[in-house]
């Protein structure tokens, strides 16, 4: 489904990805990890046509995303780490509004559909300004949803959430797997391993490590010692790293 094929991006004299190879399979819930400066964003904005290759390419379904942008953004749903919202709109306003962008047909059906989903629904008229940080992601998630996308793409989606609704997000993007395709980035090592099916691990815009986290969990282990944490394996693969 998404390939990115020997990708490198660079940024005048940064290179921010270095030849990343990667295949995200459908209906695969993948989780892309690494410290800050890793190089995730920009592999995020690449997969979403915002940037171009410097060399490689990347495909969704085959189709080069820059060469068919206009087909390959149909198929993704993007919820960006800071979501910008129309703050003086209701949900049901804001989710119009967008679904009159994408020609979603039956729109209202739709929306109420997603308003339910994301738990929202008694708040459909009222303000956006007045919400919290969880609510606006809520109401993120319902936009990303709308036109029904084959990819779902989430930047830090439980960022700065407390617990519970952090918990109620993790829950509902689980129930995604096998549904949609879902690209997840984070810097919380526990939630990608509890949602997540693979990961990646970034470091310096390479691809240092690629698996299921039982298999990177084991392969750091060796023989004759107990099985290393996520965050060992991570701290292990990016070893020098700030921040």
């Amino acid at each position: 489904m998404i390939r990115f094929e020997r990708v490198t991006k660079r940024f005048y004299n940064v290179t921010a990805l270095r030849e990343l190879t990667l295949t995200i399979e459908r209906g695969e819930l993948f989780a892309l990890v690494g410290p800050n400066g890793a190089g995730k964003t920009t592999a995020i904005r690449l997969l979403c046509g915002v940037l171009k290759p410097t060399s490689g390419r990347v495909t969704v379904a085959g189709m080069d995303v820059a060469r068919d942008g206009v087909r390959v953004k149909r198929m993704i749903g993007y919820l960006p780490e800071e979501p910008s919202l129309y703050e003086r709109m209701t949900p049901r306003q804001l989710l119009r509004f967008f679904a009159s962008l994408y020609g979603v047909r039956d729109a209202e059906g739709r929306i109420e559909e997603l308003l339910a989903l994301v738990g929202m629904l008694d708040k459909a008229d009222v303000r956006i300004s007045t919400f919290s940080k969880g609510m606006r992601q809520r109401i993120s998630i319902a936009r990303a949803l709308l036109h029904d996308p084959e990819i779902l793409v989430l930047d830090e989606p439980t960022m700065g959430l407390d617990p519970l609704t952090a918990k109620e997000l993790r829950d509902f993007v689980s129930g995604l797997r096998g549904k949609k395709t879902v690209l997840l980035c984070t810097h919380y090592l526990d939630e990608a391993e509890q949602l997540c099916t693979r990961l990646g691990i970034l470091h310096r815009g390479r691809l240092v490590a690629l698996g299921r986290p039982e298999e990177l969990k084991a392969e750091l282990g060796g023989a004759g010692r107990d099985s290393p944490t996520l965050e060992e394996v991570f701290a292990h693969y990016t070893r020098g790293s700030r921040g």
